[in-house]
């Protein structure tokens, strides 16, 4: 089974994260439709099928207000249902993830200086004098995926760094509120969760901070939703084996990773479903994604 994940669904156009366009989206449903059978990841795992190669699900990570602007009309359009994972937090105050939320700043500040003095950097990163906001965005392509290889506790030091330096921004309405989600929900998508702040639970310390991720994300989903969520989306991909047992003791049924590959359920455990990622790209690399000619995307780049 193929479980293609998609984002944002803009024709807004964004130089550190590009949304995908609502034509290609709706290029890629057309797509989908017309090689796979689309079910929801949720019913499958519950009721798998003997032909797994012939399925596909469509699911969407964060709670992006075009999701339901745009996405959903095209997914109507098409006749499918598709799963989305929200951030709790990000509903809540509708404020973006803070990998989006970064993104922005850095786009969006007027400011030219940044000093991040954390000895866990490298030191031409601990103070950066920008000549304009162009040199500014080129060098955040090199540094926001740096960001990752962080401790939990080290990222959130500097992300609340360049928040506080970069106070001269004020962040877009960019997620959906509750009745967007609720509206979702009631046309037959699948609601789960993507934890409350978006927070990459395998670069954390502590079981506490892993379970109030999974734990408050789920009820605050109840709460509005009248209902537990079965799955649980792993923020940017990033989960551990304490993870999936975590998660399983708190009542989730299923996690989702993000591996570029096909689903197998005869040896992929469901804590650990791989998801491939669809980014805003031409179609011809589009369609190698679609059917999972990865080697064939990496030779291409190898050379191009």
């Amino acid at each position: 089974m193929y479980n293609f994940l998609f984002h944002r669904i803009s024709p807004e156009r964004d130089a550190l994260w590009d949304p995908i366009d609502p034509k290609l989206f709706d290029r890629c449903v057309k797509f989908i439709t017309n090689k796979y059978e689309v079910v929801r990841i949720e019913d499958f795992v519950e009721n798998p099928s003997a032909n797994h190669k012939k399925l596909a699900s469509i699911v969407f990570d964060d709670g992006y207000k075009d999701n339901w602007e745009y996405a959903a009309p095209i997914l109507d359009k098409y006749g499918v249902k598709a799963s989305f994972y929200v951030v709790t937090d990000c509903i809540d105050k509708n404020e973006p993830t803070w990998t989006h939320v970064l993104e922005y700043y850095l786009q969006h500040s007027q400011k030219l200086k940044l000093q991040l003095p954390f000895d866990f950097l490298s030191v031409e990163l601990q103070t950066t004098q920008f000549q304009n906001i162009a040199e500014r965005v080129s060098w955040a392509q090199g540094f926001l995926p740096k960001l990752k290889l962080l401790t939990h506790e080290q990222r959130t030091q500097v992300i609340d760094a360049i928040k506080n330096q970069c106070d001269d921004v004020v962040l877009p309405a960019f997620m959906m509120n509750w009745k967007e989600v609720r509206d979702l929900n009631n046309a037959g998508h699948y609601i789960g969760s993507h934890t409350v702040t978006h927070g990459m639970l395998g670069t954390m310390s502590t079981d506490e901070d892993q379970l109030f991720e999974l734990k408050q994300s789920a009820a605050r989903i109840e709460a509005e939703l009248g209902y537990f969520p079965k799955t649980i989306s792993y923020p940017v991909g990033s989960y551990n084996e304490r993870t999936a047992v975590l998660a399983k003791e708190v009542g989730y049924k299923l996690g989702l990773a993000v591996k570029q590959d096909r689903y197998n359920p005869n040896t992929d455990g469901v804590f650990e479903i791989p998801r491939i990622n669809l980014s805003n790209e031409p179609w011809w690399k589009t369609k190698l994604r679609l059917t999972n000619r990865i080697e064939d995307i990496k030779k291409l780049m190898k050379y191009k």
